[in-house]
């Protein structure tokens, strides 16, 4: 299994993994992903829980990417304990609403960059 980075890339600027057609919204509102490509077709919502890749990815984005700020900014000082507090919760709580896009887009990109030939110019019936 080899990764494709042209895929991810293509994925995390808000275009189709397949016809690179630019998505309605680029994947940037709160609901994720388009159900289609309004050029080719392509199915970007399946079935059986592959939401839970864009959950992944913003539990990554949060745990390891905001948290740990949060926690230098209060270790440097920059920050109180109460503030600290009150910037985590608010992240815990808003980054997972403000990331959803952000996130459905790098796990379509982390998806297909992996498995290019689920895609529908690889010979994959695009409704499926």
């Amino acid at each position: 299994m080899s990764f494709r980075p042209g895929i991810f890339v293509r994925c995390a600027r808000g275009l189709c993994p397949d016809c690179a057609a630019p998505l309605p919204g680029g994947l940037t509102g709160l609901l994720g992903a388009p159900a289609r490509c309004p050029a080719c077709g392509m199915g970007l919502r399946r079935g059986g829980g592959f939401f839970l890749g864009a959950i992944v990815w913003s539990y990554g984005l949060i745990a390891f990417g905001a948290l740990p700020l949060i926690g230098a900014a209060f270790l440097t000082g920059l920050v109180g304990a109460q503030a600290a507090s009150r910037l985590a919760v608010a992240a815990v709580l808003l980054l997972p609403v403000l990331l959803n896009g952000l996130s459905w887009r790098l796990w379509l990109g982390t998806y297909y960059g992996f498995l290019p030939e689920q895609l529908p110019s690889s010979g994959r019936r695009a409704d499926d």
